[in-house]
């Protein structure tokens, strides 16, 4: 059994998320673009909810920025994803965890100098924890084909209100 003394009531948090420095392979489309899910502290206890806010995110590389359209996903436990730059392929037992997905379009990012594009997105997603879980987990898919420079990285924030 867990007891919780901390804080109650809603607050708002922050969560660093790092795609990792991406592969110089090409990239298909609907292929992972990370080694594993990202896990993102979620909760101050068990099973918690809240929404998931906003995603800020920043695409940064010494060559071409390649402002890729994305699908995160998002999960209420951890899961195993497809290896990175491999096709999503998600399970069933997988889904049946799944918080919700948002959409990232190409349109969405806008230059912030050179080698690097950013994105801010209100994306609302309502999440509820597995009763065993404080996390969620973050797969990232790319939905076109791209090949990504030496080096380049994806690393953002999550912005989490939780009840």
């Amino acid at each position: 059994m867990e007891f919780y003394t901390g804080k109650t009531g809603q607050d708002r948090v922050l969560r660093a998320i790092d795609f990792g420095t991406l592969d110089t392979a090409a990239y298909a489309a609907n292929d992972i673009l990370t080694s594993g899910a990202i896990s993102i502290d979620a909760a101050r206890f068990l099973g918690f909810s809240g929404v998931i806010e906003r995603v800020i995110l920043k695409e940064t590389t010494s060559g071409t920025v390649q402002v890729p359209a994305l699908r995160l996903w998002f999960f209420g436990s951890a899961i195993t994803p497809a290896a990175r730059n491999s096709p999503q392929a998600f399970t069933s037992a997988q889904m049946d965890i799944i918080v919700g997905y948002a959409d990232i379009a190409e349109a969405d990012w806008i230059a912030a100098g050179t080698g690097v594009r950013i994105l801010q997105k209100n994306i609302a997603i309502e999440y509820v924890c597995q009763p065993t879980s404080k996390t969620l987990y973050m797969v990232p898919e790319i939905k076109d084909a791209n090949t990504f420079a030496s080096g380049a990285t994806i690393k953002g924030q999550i912005v989490l209100r939780r009840d």
